[in-house]
């Protein structure tokens, strides 16, 4: 059976080193990245959501620190340690464990589908866009780092340097350009833009 992503075992405890990191180039990053997203969210208004491989609720933290508001919201992810956390910093949501490839929810649309640094990891990701936006009823959200910037940053940060600071669970490298190519092939592109080291795309189906 093809491997459907790509996650480790040491995964959450990265993810949350991630968010903890007080590099202030690292944060400054983040806190771009983070403000233009809420941004978007706050202006779609989304009544209900699905946050496609939600991790540990550190996207959905951020976001509502900003004041996007969620009312409906459903967070999948597969890792269950992962989601453990998520439901400890969010009890007010719910969250489902599954494979993000094989997700056998009954056939459900949402206003808003998130899939934020999520393609990148998953070696099927045509079919996973194509599942998205078939449960998307409004707007696609989706993030993936810029290559091959992130991958320079990486390295010239001392970042997995045996692998010239390519990201070691990230399987499909896009540049700009080619991303928005792929998302195109399968839905209408209303804005696309980077906030370095990312590419953001808004779609619809």
């Amino acid at each position: 059976m093809r491997q459907s992503t790509t996650i480790r075992g040491d995964t959450t405890i990265r993810h949350l080193k991630k968010y903890a990191n007080r590099n202030p180039i690292h944060q400054l990053a983040l806190r771009r990245f983070f403000d233009r997203l809420a941004g978007e969210i706050a202006e779609m208004s989304p009544s209900t959501v699905l946050d496609f491989g939600c991790g540990e609720g550190l996207f959905l933290r951020e976001i509502e620190a900003r004041g996007a508001v969620l009312n409906d919201y459903l967070g999948v992810d597969l890792r269950e340690d992962a989601l453990e956390t998520a439901r400890s910093l969010h009890p007010q949501y719910r969250f489902e464990r599954s494979d993000l490839s094989r997700w056998n929810a009954p056939f459900t649309t949402f206003d808003l589908v998130v899939a934020s640094q999520v393609l990148e990891h998953l070696p099927d990701s045509v079919g996973a866009l194509e599942q998205l936006r078939d449960h998307c009823s409004g707007r696609l959200l989706l993030t993936v780092p810029t290559e091959p910037w992130f991958q320079i940053v990486n390295f010239l940060r001392g970042r997995h340097l045996a692998r010239f600071g390519n990201h070691p669970e990230h399987v499909n490298r896009w540049s700009f350009e080619k991303f928005c190519s792929l998302v195109a092939n399968h839905a209408e592109i209303v804005r696309a833009y980077r906030v370095f080291p990312f590419t953001v795309v808004v779609a619809e189906p």
